[in-house]
């Protein structure tokens, strides 16, 4: 009669995991959620940005800008003053792209994580079910095991909404005010993407030729862009660099501090004093059941 309890209980426990597999965590499931989705927008934007600022320098570069302030005509080769920008920009996109990978690859692995462990967990629980009517060391060496495996899935579920969540207050509480004021900054610079984006490169079109060719408008439109760069070329590096510093800081930790975290923590976990006596415990009265 006792095994039937307990087996019947077993089974309850496996078929309510199994049903919650299909419902969100209330709260911390949709913050984790929307921090990851917000996230992956924002360096989506960021890197759109980049590469806008990196296309507007390299139109600027291929002309040398004949600028003539004071009346005096001075020859300026667009490429020497604007490589730390160029440079700058290379980088910054690399940044992202791993920003951006590493963040779409722990949505993924949340979303499976939030669709697998409690199904995951209620199998386990079900195959500890027929070793409740059978007697002998192995039923007991295979029962503690499978129970410490469902509480360490159990703890996994609610760690990767908590990394994230640990994430998101990181984000929005330090470094989402300088993201948000370097691109800012940038903007100067990427809104003339557009603009610039149409006319033909130097090498196929030369720079007088078009002029004769009925585009001085587009040529003042790059002169302007490069007196731009060239006024503001200390706030879009230091924007640059605000920008690299923001999303190196977000891959170190959701790509290294935390999951090395999170390992150490299951690893201290599964070896835990705490959790062994507890499988102990729970498998010496199955076998005290079974007896």
């Amino acid at each position: 009669m006792q095994k039937l309890k307990h087996s019947g209980l077993m089974l309850l426990i496996s078929a309510l995991f199994f049903t919650a597999s299909f419902i969100s965590i209330p709260v911390t499931d949709k913050l984790a959620d929307d921090y990851f989705s917000e996230s992956i927008k924002a360096a989506t934007i960021a890197y759109a940005t980049t590469r806008g600022v990196n296309a507007v320098v390299s139109v600027v570069k291929e002309s040398h800008l004949e600028l003539a302030p004071a009346g005096v005509g001075i020859s300026i080769a667009a490429g020497q003053v604007l490589d730390p920008i160029d440079d700058m920009t290379e980088r910054l996109s690399s940044v992202l792209v791993a920003a951006i990978a590493s963040l779409g690859i722990q949505k993924i692995g949340f979303e499976i994580s939030e669709a697998v462990s409690f199904k995951a967990i209620a199998a386990l629980l079900l195959m500890t079910v027929p070793l409740l009517w059978f007697n002998g060391s192995t039923a007991t060496a295979v029962f503690k095991p499978l129970i410490k495996l469902s509480l360490l899935l159990l703890l996994l579920r609610f760690m990767l909404p908590t990394s994230a969540l640990i994430s998101h207050t990181l984000y929005s509480g330090w470094l989402e005010p300088g993201i948000v004021h370097a691109m800012e900054k940038l903007s100067i610079v990427s809104d003339s993407y557009n603009e610039l984006s149409s006319m033909a490169p130097e090498q196929d079109q030369g720079f007088f030729s078009s002029m004769a060719a009925g585009t001085a408008d587009k040529i003042e439109k790059t002169r302007q862009a490069f007196s731009t760069m060239v006024e503001n070329v200390e706030t879009i590096i230091s924007s640059l660099l605000n920008l690299i510093t923001a999303y190196l800081a977000i891959f170190v930790v959701q790509v290294l501090l935390l999951p090395l975290f999170m390992f150490w923590a299951l690893v201290c976990l599964f070896k835990s004093r705490a959790l062994d006596e507890f499988t102990t415990k729970l498998s010496d009265r199955v076998t005290t059941l079974r007896d």
